[in-house]
C-alpha cells in the first residue's frame, strides 16, 4: 500500500490577507465575573457599595470607601461542563483548570478629619477577567458537508492557481484541493469545483481552547466628607488566547478527512475609567461610571492542515499543511458605562444592584497605516459587519451582604448579561484569507448566581465563594450556505436568522477563597 505524504515547511511565510472578523470581535466583547471571593459572591455587584479591590474595575470611586490600608490575594478552582446538543447527538465535556484570580494592594491615608477632604486612597489591582478555557466536542450528521464548503469556496479560481506561493489562493482552498478533497468540474481549464466523490454521513468536531484576559489597574480616589467619593484610573489590559481545534468528516466510501487548526491571539492594550459615589442619605449610596474603550495591538499566529484516510488503490493517506502565519492589527474593545445603587441597612445587611451598558456596536479593527496613495483602507468591510451584526449587551447585578455575627458575613449575588450577536449574524472571510479555522459560535447571553460567607479577625480575613455561571452560544464547524459574494468576501447574502449545527453550553463552578489583611 502507498502513502503519499505532502507537508510544507516555509514556516517564515506570511500570508498578507488579513483575516480578523465579527467573531473573533464578539470573543473579546464581554468580560466575565471574576475577582475577591466577596465580589464573585455578590455576583460582581459592588458599584455603589465599594471597599472592595475588584470593584474598582467597575467604578474606580470604589477605592474612596476604604478606611484601612488592605492586602488580598485570591485563588480559584473550576470544574466546568461543555455540553453540545444536535439534532442527532448530545456530547458533554467535562474538565479542570485551577487559577490566580487576583492580587491587590490597596494604600489608605486618612488625613484625621471627618469633613471635607477625608482621604485619599491607592491601589494596585492585578485581576483575571476572562478565562476562555473549555474543551469542546459535537458530533452529528453530516449535512452540510465541509467539502461542499471548501468546493464553493474555491470557485473562481484555476486548479493551476491553487498553491501557496499565490497569495490569492485561501489557504482553505489549498488544502482541500492538495488533500484530494475536490475537484475541477470539466478538467483543468475549470474554475467551478466539486467535492471528489465523496458523500458525507457523519460529522465530529473536538475544540480546545486555553487563554484570558488579564487587567493590571492603578486606581486612585478621594473620599470628601463622607458623602462622596471620586476616583479615576488606569487599566493595562493583555489578551491570550488559543483553540486547537478538529474537524472531520466520515464518508459512505469509508474515507475521512481531518482538518486540524491552530490559532493564537495575543495583544496588550489600555483604558481609563472615571467613577463617582454619593451618599444623599445615611443609608443609600449611588454610583456612576464610565470605561474608555481599550485600545489594543494584537497578533495572531495560525497553522492548518489536512489530513484525508482513503481507500484507493493508489494512496490511503494524505497530509498537507500550511506555513505558519501571522498579522499585526489594532482593536478596540467597547466602552462601557455603569449605573449602580446600594442600601446600607444598619450593621446587619448591604444589597446593591448594577447596570452595566456594554457599546459592542462600537468595536473596530485597525489595520496598520498604508504608504500606497491608492490603497483601501483596511477592515471596512468587518467593522460594517460590526456595527450591523453586534448587540449592545446589558448586564444585571444583584447582590446583597448579611452580616449574622460581628465576624460572620453571608452573601449571594445573581446576574444576567443578554447576547451580544444578533440572531442573523454571520461569519464573513476574505476570499483569500490566510486562516482555515472557520467555527462559527454565536453568542446568547449568560445567567450567574452565586454565593458564600466570609470571617473576619483582628485585620485578617477569609472568604469563601461558590459561583455558578452559564454562557450560551450556536455553533457551526463553518459558515453555512456561504458564498462568494463578488467583493472580495465569502459569506451570507441578505443574512436572515440563520441555522446552527448545535447549541452549546458551558457551566462553570467556581470554588473561590481570598485572603485579605487590613492594617
Amino acid at each position: 500500500m502507498k502513502r503519499l505524504i505532502f507537508s510544507i515547511y516555509a514556516l517564515c511565510i506570511v500570508h498578507c490577507a488579513l483575516s480578523q472578523g465579527l467573531m473573533d470581535a464578539s470573543r473579546y466583547a464581554n468580560t466575565d465575573i471574576m475577582g475577591t471571593a466577596r465580589y464573585m459572591s455578590m455576583a460582581g455587584s459592588m458599584g455603589a457599595l465599594g471597599g472592595d479591590p475588584s470593584a474598582v474595575l467597575d467604578n474606580p470611586a470604589a477605592l474612596g470607601i476604604y478606611r484601612s490600608s488592605e492586602l488580598s490575594f485570591t485563588l480559584n478552582a473550576t470544574p466546568l461542563v461543555t455540553s453540545a446538543i444536535s439534532s442527532t447527538h448530545a456530547v458533554k465535556q467535562n474538565d479542570f483548570f485551577f487559577n490566580f484570580n487576583q492580587l491587590s494592594y490597596v494604600m489608605s491615608l486618612q488625613t484625621g478629619r471627618d469633613n471635607g477632604y477625608v482621604s485619599s486612597n491607592f491601589s494596585f489591582t492585578y485581576n483575571r477577567l476572562k478565562d476562555f478555557h473549555r474543551q469542546t466536542s459535537v458530533a452529528a450528521n453530516a449535512t452540510p458537508s465541509m467539502t461542499n464548503m471548501i468546493a464553493d469556496f474555491s470557485n473562481g479560481l484555476y486548479p493551476s492557481e491553487i498553491h501557496e506561493d499565490n497569495l490569492y489562493a485561501p489557504y482553505m482552498s489549498i488544502l482541500g484541493y492538495q488533500g484530494y478533497l475536490m475537484d475541477p468540474m470539466g478538467g483543468a481549464d475549470s474554475m467551478l469545483y466539486t467535492p471528489y466523490a465523496y458523500n458525507a454521513n457523519r460529522m465530529a468536531y473536538q475544540g480546545e481552547e486555553s487563554g484570558r484576559i488579564e487587567e493590571y489597574n492603578f486606581s486612585y480616589a478621594a473620599n470628601v466628607g463622607h458623602y462622596l467619593y471620586i476616583g479615576a484610573g488606569i487599566g493595562l489590559q493583555t489578551i491570550d488566547y488559543r483553540l486547537i481545534s478538529y474537524s472531520g468528516e466520515m464518508y459512505d466510501n469509508g474515507a475521512s478527512a481531518t482538518l486540524r487548526n491552530e490559532f493564537n491571539t495575543s495583544g496588550i492594550g489600555c483604558n481609563l475609567r472615571i467613577g463617582v459615589i454619593g451618599r444623599p442619605i445615611s443609608w443609600m449610596r449611588v454610583g456612576v461610571s464610565f470605561q474608555t474603550p481599550t485600545w489594543y495591538a494584537m497578533t495572531d499566529r495560525y497553522y492548518g492542515k489536512i489530513k484525508g484516510e482513503y481507500t484507493s488503490a493508489d494512496y490511503d493517506i494524505i497530509e498537507y499543511s500550511t506555513p505558519n502565519s501571522s498579522s499585526n492589527y489594532g482593536f478596540n474593545a467597547p466602552l462601557k458605562a455603569q449605573a449602580s445603587v446600594g442600601f446600607v441597612i444598619g450593621k446587619v445587611a448591604l444589597i446593591n444592584v448594577d447596570y452595566l451598558y456594554t457599546h459592542n456596536v462600537g468595536m473596530k479593527f485597525k489595520g496598520e497605516d498604508s504608504d500606497y496613495l491608492f490603497a483601501e483602507p483596511e477592515f471596512v468591510y468587518e467593522n460594517e459587519e460590526i456595527k450591523n451584526y453586534s448587540l449592545c449587551t446589558h448586564t444585571l447585578k444583584a447582590g446583597a451582604e448579611f452580616r449574622v455575627a460581628s465576624q460572620f458575613s453571608f452573601r449571594a449575588g445573581f446576574a444576567y448579561r443578554t447576547p451580544n450577536l444578533a440572531d442573523n449574524a454571520t461569519r464573513t472571510l476574505l476570499d483569500n484569507t490566510t486562516r482555515t479555522d472557520m467555527e462559527v459560535f454565536v453568542d446568547k447571553g449568560m445567567i450567574y448566581a452565586s454565593g458564600g460567607f466570609g470571617y473576619r479577625y483582628n485585620g485578617f480575613g477569609i472568604d469563601l465563594t461558590y459561583a455558578y455561571s452559564q454562557q450560551n452560544q450556536a455553533f457551526s464547524p463553518f459558515q453555512q450556505d456561504a458564498e462568494l459574494l463578488g467583493n472580495g468576501y465569502y459569506g451570507v447574502k441578505n443574512p436572515q436568522s440563520q441555522a446552527h449545527l448545535a447549541n452549546i453550553k458551558t457551566m462553570r463552578h467556581n470554588v473561590v477563597m481570598t485572603i485579605l489583611y487590613k492594617f
